[in-house]
């Protein structure tokens, strides 16, 4: 009759201790795809950057071909052209010589506030994340002791 007994066996407690693999791993699987997302954008601004370039290139000699001079000014390639560009992104520096000499177009990437990498913020939010984890572990331990103090001295 051994057989239809039901053997009970301890329930393992949702302690922080048996937490902590699993929130390491959730941080690192999050830390790799943000330094994967950013990798991307990286790119993805690089081909914007080299998109501009071409853009600019391409109207200012198709101007030159149709009206036998250069544009005097980007704002003129905007209008007439309709150029687009994210000017958050980046700022076109067009200096005109002469209306026979090919403009001087220089663009620069501009940065935002934030100037970590993707890897930093990665290992930034991880740190953040292995604190947070420390510190609740600490205060549950130091409630486990009190409730141990407060036995002793109700006993």
């Amino acid at each position: 009759m051994a057989r239809f007994s039901y053997i009970t066996t301890k329930r393992h407690t949702g302690t922080l201790a048996s937490l902590l693999p699993t929130l390491l791993l959730f941080t690192m699987v999050i830390v790799l795809f943000v330094v994967g997302t950013g990798s991307l954008s990286k790119g993805s601004t690089k081909r914007q950057k080299e998109s501009l370039t071409d853009a600019l290139s391409r109207d200012i000699v198709y101007c030159y071909a149709t009206t036998g001079h250069y544009p005097e000014s980007l704002e003129a390639i905007r209008s007439d052209y309709g150029l687009y560009y994210n000017e958050d992104l980046f700022y076109v520096d067009y200096q005109v010589r002469a209306q026979n000499i090919i403009p001087d177009v220089t663009i620069i990437e501009l940065h935002p506030e934030d100037t970590r990498t993707p890897a930093q913020k990665a290992i930034g939010f991880a740190q953040e994340t292995v604190y947070a984890v420390l510190e609740k572990k600490e205060e549950m331990k130091n409630n486990i002791l009190e409730r141990a103090e407060n036995r002793t001295i109700l006993r």
